[in-house]
């Protein structure tokens, strides 16, 4: 699990970093997680600012590896009125059975897991059949553009201070490839430094 002062530095400054980030995608988050039921295991939910955009009766799930999250989480639960809980675990180790959630969310974290091969694997085991995996992400710039090329220089320090995060990872193709039934995803850019394009979309098990 990610301990230690990177980990209590990145807590503490992540609320004000994603402020800006969830106005500007806030037309996509309400798109995805408006319509989920059931119950919903979200991977990294960090602060827990998707929790306002779930619908009232789902049983929610937060898989967070920052300990130091875990009290604002139980918070912005408590304060939602859902059921559920908060794990402390990996996305590449699931602390769930077989195809046990309707539907697992992620926004903006496969760029920092260790393995996303692993963990989207993790992702299609826990849900149900007919399951819906709902992701927005940053994604690498089209290769050969200046902004990739940016990317990639600058990609070690960028990993360093952002707990993980990788500013070049090809995560659309890496969902496509997951083995999903059906992947529908959007394309879009967003005003940001470095890591401007993003997707999002659903991915339905088969």
């Amino acid at each position: 699990m990610r301990k230690g002062l990177r980990a209590r530095f990145f807590a503490a400054l992540l609320p004000a970093l994603s402020r800006g980030h969830v106005a500007l995608s806030e037309p996509w988050r309400k798109k995805l997680l408006g319509s989920l039921a059931g119950k919903v295991l979200e991977i990294g939910p960090g602060t827990g600012v998707n929790l306002a955009y779930l619908p009232d009766g789902v049983c929610w799930i937060g898989l967070e590896p920052n300990p130091y999250f875990h009290p604002r989480l139980q918070r912005a639960l408590s304060l939602k009125g859902l059921p559920g809980e908060v794990l402390l675990g990996r996305a590449e180790a699931i602390p769930l059975p077989e195809g046990s959630v309707e539907a697992v969310v992620a926004t903006l974290v496969l760029c920092s897991v260790e393995d996303p091969k692993r963990a989207l694997g993790e992702i299609l085991r826990v849900l149900k059949p007919g399951g819906r995996f709902v992701f927005l992400e940053h994604v690498a710039a089209p290769q050969g553009s200046c902004l990739r090329r940016a990317q990639d220089l600058f990609c070690p320090l960028w990993t360093f201070l952002g707990d993980g995060c990788h500013p070049n990872r090809e995560t659309l193709a890496l969902i496509r490839e997951a083995g999903f039934a059906r992947v529908e995803a959007e394309a879009f850019g967003l005003p940001l430094p470095l890591v401007a394009p993003h997707v999002a979309g659903v991915a339905w098990k088969g």
